[in-house]
């Protein structure tokens, strides 16, 4: 499965690399703009067909080899028919051209599921221009290297920390990230308000899970609810897959997609959000702005 999604993600990545002077920008826009279309329509023989005929394709972790256009084919077939909504993302690291009709990309790539945990892993692609097309020729795929501390596996949300609002219609979110002492935990806590004064505090405990390999978060605020969470990248944007038990005792689900703008900005929004299993509606992204300079942690003394 994720050898599948990785492959074709890689393509993804690989085409927005090759815009970079190494070919006609306007051709390579064109050729990413119907990649994803074709992608979005799930349609595996076009997919196969922005792969070499004997493109190959190795998972380092599993030592499973994918040999040729058309086994891949069939993979992607397989994946298509089985997790329909899935979801793409990519972060490239390093570009390389070896040749004017070769390229060498690295990258970490991000499958978002609905029915599962995403899947993070880092990529190299070979990547050829045949014709008039740049396809791609080989990929290899690995786990990504563990942290070694809770610190250091919390470093990539580090760019949270501060103090943020969001001004939207009638209600004013405030919103502060800051270390724990020993900078094993971040804390988040939130103040919600109307018109007519305070609505709703909340506090978020985010922490890295040795165990799992992954971030996770637990909220919990003032009307009673509470929840869990894991966190994955993808590219300047982070799923965090929630469940949640609300002080009515509904269940509630979803996955919040935040995604980074800039040092100053960064949008979140709701999507899959369900509860009681009945699909809700989707709301608009929410911005919220940097309001001062980052916090220190909990061992900050404070000013009388």
């Amino acid at each position: 499965m994720r050898k599948s999604f990785s492959a074709v993600l890689a393509l993804v990545v690989t085409i927005m690399v090759v815009s970079h002077g190494h070919a006609d920008e306007a051709a390579v826009r064109r050729t990413l703009g119907q990649y994803v279309e074709v992608f979005n329509q799930k349609a595996a023989e076009k997919v196969g067909a922005f792969w070499t005929e004997h493109g190959t394709h190795t998972d380092r972790e599993s030592g499973e080899r994918t040999e040729g256009r058309a086994a891949i084919q069939a993979d992607m077939t397989r994946v298509f028919e089985e997790q329909g909504d899935c979801r793409l993302s990519a972060t490239i690291n390093r570009i390389k051209f070896i040749t004017s009709d070769v390229a060498d990309v690295e990258g970490e790539t991000t499958v978002v599921l609905s029915d599962a945990e995403p899947i993070v892993s880092a990529f190299t692609a070979i990547v050829v221009h045949q014709g008039d097309k740049w396809l791609i020729d080989a990929v290899e795929e690995f786990p990504l290297p563990q942290p070694t501390s809770s610190a250091a596996g919390l470093k990539e949300l580090e760019w949270l920390i501060g103090e943020w609002v969001d001004d939207s219609d009638d209600v004013r979110v405030s919103t502060t990230f800051r270390w724990t002492a020993n900078q094993t935990f971040l804390l988040r806590s939130f103040e919600v308000e109307t018109k007519d004064g305070l609505a709703m505090t909340g506090t978020q405990v985010i922490g890295w899970d040795p165990r799992r390999r992954q971030i996770r978060s637990w909220s919990f605020n003032s009307a009673g609810s509470f929840g869990e969470s894991t966190w994955t990248r993808g590219g300047n944007s982070w799923f965090s897959k929630t469940s949640q038990t609300l002080a009515t005792g509904d269940v509630a689900s979803g996955t919040f997609v935040v995604e980074r703008m800039n040092h100053d900005s960064f949008t979140i929004r709701l999507i899959g959000h369900e509860v009681n299993g009945e699909a809700q509606a989707t709301g608009e992204p929410v911005t919220l702005v940097r309001t001062t300079q980052k916090p220190a942690s909990d061992s900050t003394p404070q000013k009388n």
